[in-house]
């Protein structure tokens, strides 16, 4: 299917079910305090392979979330499940992951990299995203959360706590352990509709799943989900005595230039199209996003003996996604050149909003045998994992072609990465006389390689990008241009580790947990040795302190080492991020990507009130070691009408700084063509040093009242975060003029994303067939910079800070069951429409005051101003 017609086939909205429940989601954040009630209980397998271990009396932290939780979360995937459930877990808004970022979200934890945590499913490694991110966590990869649909998982448990000595490169943050569904019968089909009051952001969900025994030896489990999001814009208007037409000149021709700010220029009047035109035409602001998803899988095993069992599993989803970008004025098409000359403005004489598109298909096959040998038991598995993402713009145009030939969709490229590995996990337990409980023994062995492929996008679509290749310095197609050859990559690389592990209850009370870990890679070599040690002591029934040390480290992905690109403006200037290995990067300072390392603490307190009363308290700290950001754009742009050279800042350069950067472009092989207005170039570097520290609360409790149960829980987070180190600007950019490591952007993108605090409040009642659920999340202190040089002239400050933080949401499910297998539920979310926070006045410039009435934060928690949003769910077990 091509992307215009995926573009326009519509899944059919759900029809709303009738009930109406009120949950609150206990995220299982029965988390850490041994659950509410039957969560305590359940055997974890995430954070320790000692065997036996519960969320009870685990050494680490730990949230379990249920089949109920994720059900109530609101979220069709686990990345909206985990931000809504856990409050370590933060998805920022839209403006700091751009363009395919805001397609392939990345969420963190404990206000860290999305690529410092882990995902395992089934214990399993699951493989990264093959698109890496430019802005926003620049340079990371990580694992498309929005890709794992809820209705495939029995539960998740999410490891808040370091583990690489465990799990290996990644697991600095913490580990996600998505347990599939397992049943050998039954099964279950969910419909569920949904929108926001407001209106727009319709969305609809189909999953099934059935359980089917093999005999009396095994099971296999099947399921499968369809979505459907629709976008929901909240554009600010624009003010009236902002023009995007061209005016009318007093001939009656059509003006190719207007006054500051998009103003009436002198001698000329208004198109009169200004007066019926669409107010709100920027069309990026809000749920922004068109997509569909559809998956699939299985979960089964087989007894082939009383000590030999064969499993496998496998997971596989297709997501087809629009994504709107920045609106072209009809005056911005008219006043170029190239677009007048080839007919755009007539082609698009209302001007065009244009999408980027992709196509994203995600598998995952595991296959594996496991069984006992001489005591130890052993677990021999192979893992394959691979995302294809091949992208598009659609809507869009190319200046460089003439509007009669019709092309409005361009193919842009592929992005590609797959990891296959193979592992020897092996664990017993040795009774040895010296420790309260058996010893358990681990150890294994692994091999991985990966593989990551860039392929370009049609001569269309980056014809234009590089002035001289015919296309006028078009810059390509409109939003994104394609991938150009000579930025095309096939890459791999292999990796080998060992892990040796050790645990026990030293004493009754005494719990002790380590485990050593060493990676050797064949591009950077050997990680050195990773290690971590656990301990938990229980002072009394009522109350343990629990504690952990460990490093770990992240191995830079292969699709950051490898990603080159460049992309045009209209204006002809050329932007290039180049691989820091490349001739062009060690032209400008660059040098090779090396490991980031990281050291973790926790030390918490755990216990029970009562019997019914459960709390946890862990204080943590993480010290990541050369933090992967991008450098300062070096450049040499000419674009100005005075024909002068400046920086990438627009300084003016001397002869003297001008004659050093013309050499360094030179000697990277990156000369700026004679018919080119300039070039701007960057790369992926160290930037430094950050340290997060905080304090994760959960308290949860069950309590009986009759025939009723209520169950509720409190979970907090508390953090901070700051740079240690900020790496110096390299030798050879020392002495050019506004060259820095770290731009006031970079910093807020790296520390101050997530709230300082964030609390989630839930209470679940449930009486015979009926249930009500109610979530309260309240997010603390955002913190958002801001500089606006235009304030100087009317003295006002001209830098400063705002909080976008400090807003309460209240979600509310009721609901009940119908009889006959059949139960509903209803559900409003933001319950009360709080909105984002308005971008304060004074730090907005005076271009966007003039274009805009006024600006949402669209980088925080809330994202836009979506509002209510209710959905309905009617669900059938069978």
């Amino acid at each position: 299917m091509s992307p215009t017609e995926s573009k326009h086939h519509n899944l059919p909205l759900t029809a709303i079910a009738l009930a109406v429940s009120l949950t609150l989601v206990a995220p299982a954040h029965a988390a850490d305090t041994g659950g509410s009630g039957e969560d305590s209980g359940v055997v974890v397998v995430t954070g320790s392979r000692v065997s036996g271990r519960t969320v009870e009396n685990s050494a680490s932290p730990i949230d379990l979330l249920t089949q109920e939780d994720l059900a109530n979360s609101g979220s069709d995937n686990l990345l909206g499940a985990l931000v809504a459930l856990v409050p370590s877990f933060n998805l920022p808004g839209q403006s700091p992951q751009p363009d395919l970022g805001s397609i392939v979200l990345g969420v963190q934890q404990r206000n860290l990299s999305p690529a410092y945590t882990l995902v395992l499913i089934n214990g399993k490694r699951r493989n990264t995203t093959a698109i890496v991110s430019e802005g926003g966590f620049s340079g990371s990869a990580a694992v498309d959360l929005g890709l794992i649909p809820t209705s495939a998982v029995d539960h998740v448990e999410v490891l808040r706590d370091g583990a690489s000595a465990l799990y290996g490169s990644s697991a600095i943050a913490g580990t996600v352990n998505v347990i599939l569904k397992h049943s050998a019968q039954g099964g279950n089909l969910s419909v569920k509709g949904g929108s926001t009051f407001k209106g727009g952001g319709e969305n609809a969900s189909i999953a099934i799943d059935k359980g089917l025994a093999l005999g009396d030896r095994g099971f296999v489990d099947l399921f499968a989900q369809l979505n459907r999001q629709k976008p929901a814009i909240r554009s600010s208007p624009l003010n009236r005595g902002y023009l995007y037409y061209p005016a009318i000149r007093s001939d009656g021709a059509l003006s190719t230039t207007l006054g500051a700010n998009n103003s009436l220029p002198a001698g000329t009047t208004p198109n009169p199209k200004e007066a019926t035109r669409d107010n709100a035409p920027w069309k990026n602001s809000g749920q922004k996003l068109d997509v569909r998803t559809g998956s699939a899988g299985f979960n089964g095993e087989y007894d082939l003996g009383s000590e030999l069992t064969v499993y496998s599993f496998g997971t596989y989803a297709d997501r087809r996604a629009y994504s709107a970008q920045n609106f072209r004025s009809p005056f911005s098409i008219y006043s170029n050149t190239l677009a007048r000359s080839n007919g755009w403005y007539g082609f698009y004489p209302d001007g065009f909003t244009p999408q980027e598109s992709t196509t994203d298909r995600q598998v995952q096959l595991v296959a594996g045998l496991r069984g006992v040998l001489a005591g130890w038991n052993w677990d021999l598995s192979t893992n394959y994992g691979k995302d294809k993402v091949d992208v598009y713009t659609v809507d869009s145009a190319n200046y460089a072609l003439p509007a009669s030939a019709g092309q409005t969709d361009f193919y842009i490229g592929q992005n590609a990465y797959s990891l296959w590995s193979n592992t020897l996990d092996l664990t017993r337990s040795v009774d040895t006389g010296w420790t309260a409980k058996p010893l358990n023994l681990s150890a294994g062995v692994e091999y991985t390689r990966e593989r990551n492929q860039l392929k370009p996008g049609e001569q269309n679509a980056y014809l234009g990008v590089i002035p001289g290749d015919g296309g006028g310095g078009s810059g390509g197609s409109q939003s994104l241009p394609g991938y150009l050859p000579r930025d095309a990559s096939d890459t791999s690389r292999h990796s080998y580790s060992a892990y040796f592990g050790a645990g026990a209850n030293i004493t009754q009370a005494w719990f002790l947990d380590g485990g050593v870990r060493g990676e050797h890679y064949s591009d950077f070599g050997s990680s050195g040795l990773i290690g971590k040690l656990s301990t938990r002591y229980d002072l009394s029934p009522a109350f343990a302190v629990r504690g952990t040390a460990s490093n770990g480290f992240h191995a830079p992905a292969l699709q950051t080492v490898s990603y080159s690109n460049t992309s045009g403006r209209p204006n002809g200037l050329i932007s290039s991020l180049v691989r820091p290995d490349s001739a062009a990067g060690l032209a400008l300072g660059a040098v090779p990507l090396a490991p980031e390392k990281a050291k973790g603490y926790t030390l918490g307190l755990t216990g029970a009130f009562t019997s019914q009363i459960n709390y946890a308290l862990d204080f943590y700290q993480t010290e990541v070691e050369h933090t992967l950001g991008t450098s300062a754009n070096v450049g040499l742009d000419r674009t100005n009408a005075d024909g002068l050279f400046r920086d990438a800042s627009g300084a003016v350069l001397n002869p003297a700084q001008l004659a050093i950067l013309q050499g360094y472009f030179t000697s990277a092989g990156l000369a700026i063509p004679q018919q080119g207005n300039g070039l701007t170039a960057h790369y992926f570097t160290d930037v430094g040093d950050v340290r997060s520290r905080g304090l994760d609360v959960t308290v949860d409790g069950k309590h009986r009242a009759g025939a009723a149960t209520w169950k509720w829980n409190l979970a907090a987070n508390f953090n901070t975060s700051a740079f240690t180190r900020i790496s110096g600007i390299p030798a050879k950019l020392q002495g050019l003029p506004n060259i820095s490591t770290l731009s006031l952007t970079i910093q807020q993108n790296t520390l101050y994303l997530a709230p300082r605090d964030k609390q989630i409040f839930d209470v679940t009642y449930k009486n015979g067939g009926f249930s009500a659920n109610v979530r309260e999340t309240r997010i603390g202190k955002v913190r958002r910079f801001w500089t606006n040089a235009d304030n100087a002239a009317a003295g006002l400050p001209t830098t400063g800070e705002w909080n976008a933080g400090k807003l309460w949401t209240t979600d509310l499910t009721l609901g009940w069951n119908l009889g006959h297998g059949f139960d509903a539920k209803f559900s409003a979310f933001n319950l009360f429409n709080e909105r984002a926070r308005r971008v304060p006045q004074i730090s907005r410039t005076n271009a966007s005051k003039a274009q805009y009435q006024y600006a949402f934060d669209t980088s925080g928690p809330l994202g836009a101003d979506l509002g209510t949003q209710y959905a309905a769910t009617l669900n059938y077990k069978f």
